[in-house]
C-alpha cells in the first residue's frame, strides 16, 4: 500500500488518528503490580559476616556472591581433604604387592605340579595372594572415601557464601560486616522484577471470558501515559462465594526494569485483543477513503474538461 498525505476529508479522519496512545476503556479493571519473586534470603549456617558485596538497590544476577561468612576453618578442612585425596602412595603400594603375590602364586602352582614345593607352600602362596588383593581393595576404598570427604568439605565451605537464588534487585540489607549471622534471621531481601506479576480481582460475571495465555494491556500509574502488553498467566479455577470474584494474574515482561513494582494500574483485556483487528480495519477504511478521494478528483477533472 502506498503512503498518502492525510487531508480534511471526513472519510480519512479515522486513518489520521490511528497510532495515538490508547487509554483504558470502560472494561478495564484495577490491579496491582508486584515482583514475580520476593525472597527473604537467609543462611544455612551460623557465622560472622566478613564481606557484604551488595547494597540496597543493587541489581544482582542468579548465583552472584552477596554475603561471605568467616570460613578459615572450612578452608583448612578443604586443604586437608585435598591432600588426602591426592595421596595415592598407599594405593600404588598395595597394587604392587598384589601383582607380586599373584606372580608368586603362578610360580608356586608350576612348582607344585612338578613336585618341587609342598601343598602347604602352595596354600600359603594362595592365601598371600588373596590377602594382597583385599589390601588393595581397602586402599582403593580409602581413596574413594578421601575424594568424597573432599566433596563434603567443599560443600560445607560453599555454605559460608550466600548467593542470590534469583536475578533482581536488593530490597533491603539486614546485616553489616562483623555481625553474627544465624539460621533463624534473614540476611537480605530480594525481589525479581523481570517479569512482573500483575494481580487483579474480576467479578464472577467475567469468569470464562479471560483465559490463560491471552493478551492484556497494562496501564501503570507511572510512568504516566504508558501502556504495556502482558500475558495472562493464572486464572483461578474457583470463585470466592463471599465476594463473588476470582483472581487473575498477568505476567508482564520488564527486561529494562522500566516499570517499578508496587504500583497501582489498570488492565484492559478487550483493548489488546481487538488492537490488531482495529488496526487492520482502520487501514482498510483508509484505503477505501483514498480510493474515493481519487474518484472524486477524477470526476471534477472530467467536469472541468467538459
Amino acid at each position: 500500500m502506498k503512503l498518502h498525505r492525510c487531508t480534511g476529508i471526513f472519510l480519512v479522519s479515522s486513518f489520521c488518528s490511528f497510532g495515538f496512545a490508547q487509554v483504558p476503556s470502560d472494561t478495564s479493571y484495577d490491579c496491582l503490580i508486584e515482583p514475580s519473586v520476593s525472597v527473604d534470603l537467609g543462611s544455612a549456617v551460623r557465622g560472622i559476616a566478613t564481606a557484604i558485596n551488595i547494597e540496597r538497590g543493587d541489581r544482582v544476577s542468579q548465583g552472584d556472591s552477596l554475603v561471605e561468612l568467616d570460613s578459615r576453618v572450612e578452608q583448612a578442612t578443604v586443604a586437608l581433604a585435598l591432600a588426602k585425596s591426592e595421596n595415592s602412595a598407599e594405593l600404588k603400594s598395595r597394587e604392587e604387592s598384589m601383582q607380586l603375590a599373584k606372580k608368586r602364586l603362578v610360580r608356586f602352582r608350576g612348582l607344585y605340579e612338578s613336585n618341587n614345593v609342598s601343598k602347604q607352600q602352595l596354600e600359603d602362596a594362595e592365601s598371600e595372594a588373596v590377602i594382597a588383593e583385599m589390601n588393595w581393595h581397602r586402599a582403593r576404598e580409602n581413596q574413594i572415601s578421601a575424594e568424597l570427604e573432599l566433596d563434603e568439605a567443599k560443600a560445607v565451605l560453599a555454605l559460608r557464601t550466600i548467593t542470590s537464588p534469583v536475578s533482581g534487585v536488593v530490597v533491603d540489607r539486614l546485616v553489616s560486616s562483623g555481625e553474627l549471622v544465624t539460621e533463624d534471621d534473614p540476611v537480605l531481601r530480594l525481589a525479581s522484577l523481570n517479569p512482573l506479576h500483575v494481580e487483579l480481582i474480576l467479578p464472577a460475571s467475567e469468569f470464562g471470558k479471560v483465559k490463560p495465555d491471552s493478551v492484556a494491556k497494562v496501564y501503570p500509574e507511572m510512568p504516566a501515559g504508558t501502556e504495556f502488553v502482558g500475558r495472562v498467566d493464572i486464572v483461578d479455577a474457583l470463585i470466592d462465594a463471599a465476594s463473588g470474584t476470582f483472581g487473575v494474574r498477568v505476567e508482564l515482561p520488564n527486561p529494562d526494569y522500566i516499570v517499578p513494582a508496587g504500583l497501582s494500574c489498570h488492565v484492559d483485556f478487550q483493548a489488546n485483543e481487538n488492537i490488531a483487528a482495529d488496526a487492520h480495519s482502520n487501514l482498510n477504511h483508509s484505503d477505501d477513503a483514498f480510493d474515493q478521494e481519487s474518484d472524486v478528483s477524477e470526476v471534477i477533472a472530467e467536469g472541468e474538461q467538459v
